[in-house]
Order: structure tokens, then C-alpha cells, then sequence
């Protein structure tokens, strides 16, 4: 595990891949031990695709905007607000844990995208992309099986 920790970069200078819905075909095929990289950069991504109500909507576009700036801990901020009110929504828990995936707290992302799994009924794309972001969070984590079991899960 120290020879995974070695090869982090320096704080700051990293940043994760997105992990978007649906996921793209790369990330479907990647190894456990390769980053999970996206086809679709976030500018282009459209994060939220559930109809939320009007105080959630407009709090989601501003985090659309606040992630494209790469401004996440403004993001992180407004999707906890988000949340407080609609918590049974698996896309801003989703959201959130992709956030925290990019702000380097890999084992806060991997247990944010286990809540979103567990509130999505039929989103089997959400399902697979929250799969992906516990897989990214194992592999950063220096945890090559588990990350491989992740991706494993996501192909399901």
C-alpha cells in the first residue's frame, strides 16, 4: 500500500477523470489498474438528468457551472444544500461523490456513490457510473482487486 501511496501525485496538481451518465464505452473497458478515463469532458456533459423540483433545478445548474469551473468546493457545497432537499435524489449523491472523487477524498466518494446505488430504482447507467467512481476511489486507494471487483459490477 506505500507504493501506491508514493505514486500520487502532489496535492493539487491531480485531477480525476468525470464520470458521467451514461457511462461512455472507454470507461466500460478499463482495467482495474488504469485510471477510469471518460470520452466526454465535463463542459460538454449534462450532469442531471431526473426532473427535480424548482429550488433543486436551479441549485443544479449552478453546480453544473460551479464543476465546470473547476470550482469544487463550491459544488460540493451547493450539492449538500441540494440534498437537504431532496435526499432520496441518487443523481446529486451521485454528483457529489464524483466531486469528492476530484477533491482527492477517494474513500468519501466510493461510500456517497454506495448511497446513490442505493437509492436508484431505474437508472441502470447511474448504477454502472457509481460502480465506476467506487472503482476509481479502490484503484487510487492502491486496492487493485477491489477496484477490479468494482469494474466487475459496473459491467453487470
Amino acid at each position: 500500500m506505500e507504493a501506491a501511496s508514493a505514486e500520487r501525485p502532489k496535492s493539487g496538481s491531480y485531477e480525476p477523470p468525470a464520470v458521467e451518465i451514461p457511462v461512455p464505452p472507454a470507461i466500460a473497458e478499463a482495467s482495474a489498474d488504469q485510471p477510469i478515463h471518460s470520452d466526454v469532458p465535463v463542459e460538454e456533459a449534462t450532469l442531471f438528468q431526473q426532473k427535480s423540483p424548482p429550488a433543486v433545478a436551479a441549485l443544479e445548474a449552478d453546480i453544473e457551472a460551479r464543476i465546470k469551473d473547476g470550482n469544487y468546493a463550491d459544488a460540493s457545497a451547493l450539492l449538500e444544500r441540494a440534498i437537504r432537499i431532496q435526499p432520496k435524489n441518487p443523481e446529486l449523491w451521485h454528483v457529489l461523490a464524483d466531486v469528492r472523487l476530484k477533491q482527492q477524498q477517494e474513500g468519501l466518494a466510493e461510500d456517497l456513490a454506495k448511497k446513490s446505488n442505493l437509492l436508484v430504482k431505474d437508472t441502470p447507467a447511474l448504477v454502472r457510473a457509481n460502480w465506476h467512481i467506487i472503482a476509481e476511489s479502490r484503484r487510487l486507494k492502491g486496492d487493485s482487486a477491489g477496484a477490479a471487483e468494482a469494474l466487475a459490477k459496473a459491467s453487470e
